[in-house]
């Protein structure tokens, strides 16, 4: 394989593609991708005081005048995806109750979300078969004659650095949320809590900025008062809404998923 590795938007995104690629192509569609991200980065990080989301959560710069930014229909895109993501998870997600206090960040939808947008540009330079990995939200493309599938590792949140279970995706996303790396996170919109009944959530579908919003969703509604079975639940009713399929690691290690990832786990795992 051939890779190429970035630090962005706070973590190390690497795109993996076949060793036949040659070097020129790969390093073009990286510079493509990884500026994109850097992009991104600039308009949407909370971090930086001057960015237009930043200004959105202070409000400098109201909702009716994102219009006239240079950025405004990225913004509008974001804005639309977050809505979308609240009525599709009952208020789980929601970019405007994040935080203690609760305010405006987008960032549950935006790195799936950019990343998907990262790989439409790898493809268009020629990279039809691909991996790309954005600290754990993953985008897994093949090209239309090789159709060989891509085996992505899922951590074990209780173990470090060893690898819970692998998904087989020819074309797709796979996007995960949990306490190991970053702490607790994810807020309940509902309480203000951070979420911490669940340790990981994993969703798999064919869109990472949605498979993202999800597995964020489903962190929170598990620190709601019906606790990690209604996180259950509401990925079951995902998987026959939508098709986007689901697994979950519990605070005392044990797994569950959506029926139809079955057919994408090696066939001797079982549920904890």
């Amino acid at each position: 394989m051939r890779t190429a590795t970035a630090t962005v938007m706070g973590t190390v995104v690497s795109l993996a593609v076949p060793d036949t690629v040659k070097a020129t192509v790969l390093g073009a569609a990286a510079d493509a991708a990884f500026g994109w991200l850097r992009h991104v980065d600039e308009v949407f990080s909370p971090f930086r005081p001057d960015s237009p989301i930043s200004r959105i959560r202070d409000g400098r710069l109201p909702l009716s005048a994102v219009d006239g930014c240079p950025d405004g229909p990225e913004i509008r895109e974001v804005l639309a995806l977050c809505e979308e993501l609240k009525q599709d998870s009952d208020g789980a997600f929601d970019a405007w109750a994040v935080g203690d206090p609760p305010g405006f960040d987008p960032c549950g939808a935006v790195k799936g979300w950019a990343t998907e947008r990262a790989g439409e540009l790898l493809t268009e330079h020629g990279l039809t078969r691909h991996t790309l990995n954005a600290g754990g939200d993953v985008r897994l493309r093949v090209g239309e004659e090789d159709r060989t599938p891509w085996r992505v590792g899922l951590t074990d949140p209780h173990r470090p650095g060893t690898v819970l279970t692998v998904l087989t995706v020819r074309d797709g996303a796979v996007a995960t949320s949990g306490t190991a790396e970053r702490g607790a996170h994810v807020f309940n919109p509902s309480s203000g809590r951070r979420a911490t009944a669940l340790a990981q959530v994993t969703v798999t579908g064919p869109d990472l900025a949605r498979a993202d919003g999800y597995a964020t969703a489903a962190l929170a509604l598990a620190d709601g008062p019906h606790g990690a079975a209604a996180a259950r639940d509401w990925l079951n009713d995902l998987a026959e809404r939508t098709g986007y399929q689901a697994l979950t690691v519990d605070p005392s290690g044990a797994t569950w998923w959506t029926a139809d990832l079955a057919a994408l786990l090696p066939a001797r795992t079982e549920r904890g």
